[in-house]
């Protein structure tokens, strides 16, 4: 695996500064997890949204999102997530990591997202899923 590690920093109108860091790593075949930490919210999402559409234009098809670190989200990172998905080829993959007792969890449950994503309680359970000669029924 390749690890790559950015954090990207934003600030409030009022000049506080609130950010997220997210780490990519590379698997193949053409594979790539995404971690973030920290609050994705109206600020935040869009810079992950950019990494989500980068890794489409650059071919990565399976696509692990690991949530585990964040501790809000909003439905702006919830768009930016589902707009992933529907950007992956017919045979892309997606597996989203959220620790199953986080307000994250409460997020996805409430939106009825757990019928549209595979949620999975860890990395490697995720990487078993999007790797998996076949799609989970």
């Amino acid at each position: 695996m390749t690890i790559e590690r950015q954090a990207v920093r934003v600030t409030t109108k009022r000049g506080e500064a609130r950010g997220i860091q997210v780490t990519e790593e590379t698997f193949e075949p053409s594979g790539l997890v995404v971690a973030v930490v920290g609050e994705l919210d109206i600020a935040t999402a869009p810079a992950l949204r950019d990494r989500f559409d980068t890794a489409s234009q650059a071919g990565r098809h399976r696509l692990v999102i690991d949530l585990s670190g964040v501790s809000f989200l909003d439905s702006v990172a919830l768009a930016a997530i589902v707009h992933a998905k529907q950007r992956l080829p017919e045979e892309g993959r997606m597996a989203v990591v959220v620790d199953p007792s986080s307000y994250v969890m409460l997020v996805f449950e409430s939106g009825g997202l757990g019928k549209v994503l595979d949620l999975v309680e860890t990395r490697a359970e995720a990487l078993d899923r999007v790797t998996a000669s076949r799609p989970r029924a």
